[in-house]
């Protein structure tokens, strides 16, 4: 083969010979890229299923909390009552009947007590007169295991006998017709006033004891002394 021949062959091979080995090296680099970016879009996937798996856990444990808290919400409740109305008979058999205007008995009172707003009470006991809705105090409690009636609060007694105490305490044994006060009290009644520190009424209204800084006035009939209507007074 001669050199003008050779020369020929030469001028038949591709033009782009010459850029074959550096366009392979940029594919290579190009593939590797490629990988590495697979390789990174696989870790993100698998840490966006791990956080979606962890968000699902925390939901669930969320929702199970939330389930086990709404009972106690509920125990944790009040009852409330309108217009409420106990009734009972003391150990004589004579029937009472305590009313108010709200009742409130808390769901952790394991005695049973329930709270009374403006008690009112309706038993021979005590003389409520013709208004039977006669409020006896502001507030009060009432235990019907026990049948005993606290008043607090503007107390206001009356008794079959004509007496009326005014004080700021009162307990009514119900079971006993007996109350006790262990606040100062006033009262009034047939014979004149009388204020102590204490007073206890028995026998269903027929025995009145007061206790501590008793000061009385007693109010005396001389029509029979002297024929005067007028009306002694003794301190």
């Amino acid at each position: 083969m001669s050199a003008t021949t050779a020369h020929g062959l030469e001028a038949l091979q591709p033009t782009h010979h010459g850029t074959w080995e550096p366009r392979r090296a940029l594919t290579l680099n190009a593939a590797r890229r490629r990988t590495a970016f697979v390789r990174l879009l696989r870790f993100g996937f698998i840490a966006a299923a791990l956080a979606i798996i962890a968000l699902l856990v925390v939901q669930l444990i969320g929702g199970n909390s939330s389930t086990n808290a709404a009972p106690q919400e509920a125990v944790s409740t009040d009852v409330r009552m309108i217009n409420p109305r106990f009734t009972g008979r003391d150990e004589y058999l004579t029937p009472y009947t305590v009313t108010a205007d709200l009742a409130i008995r808390r769901r952790d009172n394991l005695s049973g007590i329930t709270e009374l707003e403006r008690p009112r009470l309706d038993y021979d006991f005590l003389n409520a007169g013709d208004d039977l809705s006669r409020v006896l105090a502001e507030t009060g409690s009432y235990d019907p295991a026990n049948r005993v009636l606290d008043l607090f609060s503007e107390v206001n007694l009356a008794t079959n006998s004509g007496y009326s105490f005014a004080s700021e305490h009162a307990r009514i044994y119900l079971r006993e017709e007996r109350v006790v006060g262990e606040e100062p009290v006033t009262g009034t009644g047939p014979n004149g006033s009388i204020r102590a520190d204490r007073y206890e009424i028995r026998d269903g209204g027929d025995r009145v004891i007061f206790e501590g800084n008793v000061r009385a006035r007693i109010l005396q009939d001389r029509t029979i002394l002297t024929g005067d209507p007028s009306v002694g007074e003794n301190e």
